[in-house]
């Protein structure tokens, strides 16, 4: 993919967060990004599906801030590695760089901000059909009542509860906690409420202040995006 194709892939959000979508299918071979280290670690995935995903968000993350910090380097030199809370970062740069990667489907996508960040999550999801425990254990009822106002309610339902997800999933990887939190630690309403795990966490990061922003991709995918607002 050439450089220009992958700044068109990048747009910025509100919040001053940049994310680069590609897809899978648009990447180059992995010696052409890959260190030597990240060529081993790619070798010794055993699911391809897993390995293809890994990759996807190797290439979004390393074009993304090869283009948003204008670095020089090449992709190879750009190591990603991991922060305290096990959140993706680049350390080149002053202080560092903190980094979401997220995948689904065809897609691969990264989220990085210019300046310092302490608060970046970024998740992708395919709305579709699930089974009942899945809004009943995942969910607060409130965050699914404005579902039920279309024709079709499950569809209704199926992808208000995909966008929550992704809401919740981004929130908990600015927080680093992924799934070592209950979703349920996470109540997205009119505000957004935190207890348990994602609390304390927040709470260790300083509380910072924060934007969400959800967007809608075809077919049927939804893009979640926090990013503190330093």
């Amino acid at each position: 993919m050439s450089a220009e194709n992958i700044t068109a892939n990048i747009r910025t959000l509100r919040s001053g967060a940049r994310i680069n979508l590609l897809r899978s299918s648009e990447l180059p071979p992995p010696v052409a990004f890959l260190s030597p280290a990240e060529l081993a670690k790619h070798g010794g995935f055993k699911i391809e599906k897993r390995r293809t995903e890994w990759l996807g968000g190797r290439y979004a993350a390393k074009t993304l801030l090869r283009e948003t910090l204008r670095l020089t380097l090449p992709l190879r030199e750009i190591e990603i590695s991991y922060d305290g809370f096990g959140r993706p970062v680049w350390t080149g740069g002053p202080g560092g760089h903190l980094i979401s990667i997220t995948h689904s489907g065809p897609y691969c996508a990264a989220a990085a901000k210019e300046g310092p960040s302490v608060f970046l999550g970024l998740d992708l999801e395919k709305a579709e059909p699930r089974v009942k425990a899945w809004y009943d254990d995942y969910f607060h009822k409130e965050e699914l009542e404005g579902a039920g106002n279309n024709e079709d309610k499950a569809l209704d339902l199926m992808e208000l509860a995909t966008r929550r997800w992704t809401e919740k999933e981004a929130l908990l990887k600015a927080l680093g906690l992924g799934l070592q939190a209950d979703p349920l630690d996470i109540k997205i309403g009119k505000d957004i409420q935190f207890s348990n795990k994602a609390l304390k966490r927040y709470q260790e990061l300083g509380r910072p202040g924060y934007l969400l922003e959800t967007s809608r991709l075809d077919p049927g995918y939804y893009l979640s995006t926090v990013a503190d607002l330093n």
